[in-house]
């Protein structure tokens, strides 16, 4: 005798419009006290950890998130504090990175919130033997959430504004010196169409995900998807790894009602029989109707906000933005520094190799001991000067250099870098010499091309 899975809804739900049972059919089964344990803790917990997705997502409820965050800004350094006793207080929060001090105790509050709620709900709600509605509630809820997160990352794809070719400085960086994020956002970013298959993917799996008839398909692309971006982000130590790991696990969700039946299909050559989809509620055709054009304007809404945003970031973060107009690759050709020339000898310190000028407001130069100076940069055209600024806070210190361009190839940049007064004539490099540029797609290779 075969158990359905813990959070699994009971068989034949109420189809939209449809009446109340005749008296005398028989009732839902009752789950068991397992089932509704974990239930609750899940109804709480997934609640908890995403609001208020997905209604953010609609254009103009920005401010939502905002205020969530100021709530648990509030909570969690307390929680940190007071209860854990770090030994540090919270003061960084999620950034670039969803994996700080603060991320990991939030997620400590939420389960410590769940299992709370979870436990006062079992001994008030007792005498209840099963959730059918509220489990249609959540059901829809984590869809909802996972499905407007997955448009969101499929379109960074797709549009390539998360990952971008690779910027100059990278063709002369030594492959040593990348980080392991730094490695895979370069792999990635190498490929429109590995960009446009992954992103593609993420997008085809949250749209099957708005419709119940498609649920389970869009949770399996969704699960295949996301299981290779957590181990992307575990294996190449991108900070993700807590957001990430919970988009996998609400897929896994979406998916229990269906476990049994997809082992039966795929690995028991067992027959199976469909399920209903309707919604466990009673509604006459106008409610029906009325859920119906709800949803059509929230998926409309939602639509036009990750368009719009998808669309503005091309213009900032895309591979089709704009370039900044001194942007390139420059090889050095002469450096003098307090007046005196300084040769192209390997590790010198002080003389310029290459400098690079990025998306960004990036300034980077190598110098011949092969050391790398990231800076940042602001251009004046109309004086035809860039201000280089190192350091941050009460470390900060700005430069301004002076640049001329006696032909399309050359710059000259002169002016006080570094404590001393430099000269140095550079010369623009083609960077479709370099393989990784120019190499491109091959359909026959007679042998293989790997260097």
């Amino acid at each position: 005798m075969t158990t359905a899975s813990p959070l699994a809804p009971v068989p034949e739900p109420l189809a939209p419009g449809s009446s109340a049972p005749e008296p005398g059919a028989s009732a839902p089964r009752a789950w068991g006290l397992a089932r509704r344990i974990a239930f609750r803790f899940a109804f709480t917990y997934l609640f908890l950890y995403s609001l208020p997705g997905p209604v953010d997502s609609l254009p103009g409820m920005e401010f939502l998130s905002e205020a969530f965050s100021d709530v648990w800004q509030a909570v969690v350094p307390w929680v940190g504090k007071h209860v854990l006793s770090l030994g540090t207080d919270i003061t960084v929060f999620t950034n670039g990175s969803g994996d700080t001090t603060y991320n990991y105790v939030q997620v400590l509050v939420f389960l410590a919130v769940g299992v709370l709620v979870a436990a006062v709900w079992s001994v008030v709600d007792r005498r209840r033997t099963q959730y059918l509605k509220a489990h249609d509630v959540l059901r829809v809820f984590v869809r909802y959430v996972l499905a407007t997160t997955m448009l969101s990352y499929g379109m960074a794809k797709v549009l390539k504004s998360q990952f971008q070719f690779p910027f100059p400085e990278r063709l002369v960086e030594p492959l040593g010196e990348f980080s392991p994020m730094g490695l895979l956002w370069t792999f990635m970013g190498y490929s429109k169409g590995y960009n446009l298959f992954t992103g593609g993917a993420e997008m085809l799996g949250g749209l099957l995900l708005f419709f119940r008839r498609t649920t389970t398909l869009g949770a399996l692309v969704v699960t295949a998807v996301m299981v290779n971006v957590v181990a992307l982000n575990f294996f190449y130590d991108v900070p993700v790894k807590i957001y990430s790991s919970h988009l996998v696990l609400m897929a896994l969700f979406l998916l229990l009602p269906d476990v049994q039946r997809l082992l039966g299909v795929l690995l028991l050559n067992r027959a199976t029989e469909p399920r209903a989809l309707g919604m466990p509620f009673q509604l006459s055709p106008r409610e029906a109707r009325g859920f119906l054009a709800v949803k059509v304007l929230f998926l409309a809404a939602v639509g036009w906000s990750q368009w719009e945003s998808g669309t503005s970031r091309i213009m900032t973060s895309s591979d089709f933005a704009p370039r900044p107009a001194l942007y390139g690759l420059y090889e050095v050709e002469s450096f003098t520094r307090d007046g005196q020339v300084l040769p192209p000898l390997l590790g010198d310190p002080l003389r310029w190799r290459y400098l690079a000028i990025g998306r960004y407001n990036r300034f980077t130069v190598r110098t011949m001991d092969d050391r790398a100076q990231r800076l940042r940069m602001e251009h004046d055209p109309s004086k035809s000067t860039v201000t280089i600024t190192e350091g941050t806070g009460d470390t900060q210190k700005k430069t301004v250099l002076a640049y001329s361009q006696p032909d399309a190839e050359h710059f000259v940049f002169q002016g006080t870098f570094q404590g001393a007064p430099i000269d140095v004539r550079l010369k623009k490099v083609d960077e479709s010499k370099h393989l990784l540029v120019n190499r491109g797609f091959n359909w026959i290779q007679e042998f293989p091309f790997n260097r």
